[in-house]
Parts: structure tokens; sequence; C-alpha cells
């Protein structure tokens, strides 16, 4: 069964797209992982850092987007998940020159119209159901049909909630919540770890365990400020907080520039390796040491919503 993870957060700009191929990137190259990143954000930026600009439009012309993959879903059930990836994507290769495994369903321009639309397709047809839940269990389903076929299955979000970023967090294994250390952040955290939770308050939240909880808070952008330190170490009195912590450098700004010349992951990252390796490890070792438990949650969701 594939691990599945959503990077999200309701606030825009704190770096999920980064932090989804970052993962992607390591647990292909370092961790030797089948890995398949789906771009849930019409923004579409983790499709323009694996494939670049030109070939992100040729997937588009070529129907393979997340929205096309959503609407003939739902216009033919028996449609093959497979044909709307993009295999071998990214800039970067392991040892001896060899490609990872690093697979793209892209993202679309198109998929919050395409939400909308779907939407009110089934509340035209509902007859007395919850459009809303049904929706975002279907879209659910369709998520989770790479479970054999990979290892490890990243799912950029966009900011905000919408019924595909709803899905993602409701079938995620782990949800990483990556933030800048400011007061803004604080409160989107907030709020996308009760969605992550399925809880309604934070009094309900904090009953939970952090070692329990299924969503990690990653700091984001740090600078060698009092401040930000302070805000961080905020979010931890409340919230299961990583101990590493990306920092505001230029090789992990500049890596995200596609280049049509493969390159290894140490020469793409540049002074960010460092950074990149401690994200690695450490998401990789919370996944080995607490996976048990916190699948049985992701999976018990999986099987309802099959259901």
């Amino acid at each position: 069964m594939a691990l599945y993870l959503a990077v999200a957060n309701r606030k825009g700009g704190v770096g999920k797209s980064t932090v989804s191929i970052m993962l992607a990137h390591s647990l292909a190259t370092w961790g030797g992982k089948r890995v398949l990143v789906v771009d849930i954000d019409s923004q579409c930026n983790a499709s323009i850092i694996l494939l670049g600009g030109c070939g992100w439009r040729e997937a588009r012309d070529g129907r393979k987007t997340i929205s096309d993959y959503f609407v003939d879903c739902f216009k033919t059930p028996h449609t093959i998940p497979e044909t709307y990836l993009v295999k071998e994507t990214g800039d970067v290769v392991g040892a001896g020159g060899r490609r990872p495994t690093l697979d793209l369903l892209p993202g679309s321009l198109l998929i919050d119209e395409v939400q909308g639309d779907l939407f009110l397709d089934l509340a035209s047809s509902s007859m007395g159901k919850s459009s809303i839940i049904d929706l975002s269990q279907r879209l659910g389903k369709l998520l989770r049909r790479w479970d054999t076929s990979y290892d490890v299955v990243i799912m950029d979000c966009a900011p905000g909630l919408s019924f595909v970023t709803h899905a993602a967090i409701a079938i995620a294994d782990r949800v990483i919540v990556p933030f800048r250390p400011d007061y803004v952040s604080l409160m989107a955290i907030d709020r996308i770890s009760l969605v992550a939770e399925g809880v309604t308050n934070l009094d309900e939240l904090l009953a939970i365990p952090m070692s329990r909880r299924r969503y990690m808070c990653l700091p984001n952008f740090v600078r060698v400020r009092g401040q930000e330190r302070l805000l961080i170490e905020e979010v931890g009195l409340t919230h299961p907080l990583t101990r590493v912590q990306l920092s505001h450098r230029d090789g992990i700004a500049n890596a995200f520039e596609w280049s049509p010349d493969a390159r290894s992951i140490e020469d793409k990252y540049g002074d960010g390796v460092a950074d990149l390796r401690g994200l690695y490890d450490e998401v990789s070792a919370s996944m080995l040491a607490t996976l048990s438990p916190v699948k049985g949650y992701a999976h018990d969701t999986h099987r309802a919503l099959s259901a």
C-alpha cells in the first residue's frame, strides 16, 4: 500500500509546492522510492518545477491533468488512471545517472472550475443526499487509486480548503503543514489542524496527544531572528513541530528552476542540501516510527469513503 502525504496549509506563500518537490526528490533519489506527485493546486507550481513551462503545456494540451482525470472518471467509471500520468519527471538523477521513479499527475488551471461543475452536477441529481460529502468522498476514492503502483504519493494542495483539498487531507496518512514564522501563519495552522484531525475546536484538538496527530508543522523560510524563533516555539506549544527548520537559502530557492540538463540532487540544491537531508531524514524516520497507528486512521477513513 502506498503512503499518502498531503502538503497543505490554508495560507498561500508558505512553500507547499517547494516542500512537496523537496520530499519527492529526496524520497525518490535517496530513498529509492517509487514516488507520485499529485498537483492539486491551480497555480500548477509543482508541475512547472518538475516539467518546465513547455512540458506542462504539453501535458495540458495532451489532456494529462488532474482536471481531465476527474472529469473523465466521473463520466466513465472504467477510466485508466495511469494514462493521465507523466513518467520520470524532474531534472534530478541518482547514482550512475539513473532517473528515479518520480511521476506526476499534472495540475490544471481549471481545477477550481471543474470542482464547481462537478458539485453542481451532483447537486442536481443528489435526491436529498449531501452533495458536499458525496463529492469529497468520490474525489477521495479517485486520489487513492495508486495504492499498488507507488510507495509514496505526495499531494500538493492548494491554499484554502477546496473539495479536493478536503479529500486529500481525509485520505492522507500524514499531513505536512509548512508555515512561515509570522502571526498570520499561526491562525492558519490552527484552522488546518482542525480539519486534519476531524475536530471542531481547539479544546477537542488539545485532547489528542501530539504523538497521535496526523499532521506535522514545518517551519519554512526561517531567518536568524529572535522574534521568528519565539513564534516557532509558540507553534510547538500547541502543535506537533518538526525538528528540522528550513532556512531561507539561495540553494533551495534556485533549485526550483527546471533545467533540461539533469544533475545530481547535491548539485541541484547547492547550499540547501543539508536542509533537504534533514527534512528527508526526519520525515522518513517519522513515517517508519509512527506509521502503523496513524495509517490505521487514514485507512479507516478510506474504507468509509469506499463504503
